[in-house]
């Protein structure tokens, strides 16, 4: 009897330590949580071309086309970066769509610039 009486007071205690632990198991989604995907610095010309390919099978990208506002700089990581975000976007933003074998990388900083607005 004395053994229930001592375990009583402790499942208080565990029950508020589960409820307290549940955020860093729990992601919800946030609008101020919004990410983005780009590539990596270290991608080879060979991983980006195969990245723009990729994504524009499966998503408009005339915004990197010549006169686009995506398209400056000419420059295959600023092309693929555009093209895999698109794709990152429209496919959920989900990790996966993002990886690219491992030439993705997903951020919480706006990548966008001048008229060039990431989505």
């Amino acid at each position: 009897m004395a053994g229930t009486t001592f375990s009583l007071p402790i499942l208080p205690f565990l029950l508020m330590l589960l409820l307290c632990n549940a955020g860093g198991m729990i992601k919800t989604a946030n609008a101020q949580d919004k990410t983005w995907c780009v590539a990596k610095p270290s991608s080879t010309d060979a991983e980006l071309s195969a990245n723009l390919e990729f994504a524009c099978g499966h998503v408009d990208c005339t915004t990197i086309q010549p006169n686009g506002p995506c398209f400056n700089p000419n420059t295959f990581i600023n092309h693929a970066s555009v093209a895999m975000n698109l794709y990152y976007g429209f496919h959920g933003r989900n990790l996966w769509n993002c990886d690219y074998h491992k030439s993705g990388l997903i951020t919480k900083t706006d990548p966008s610039y001048g008229t060039c607005q990431y989505a």
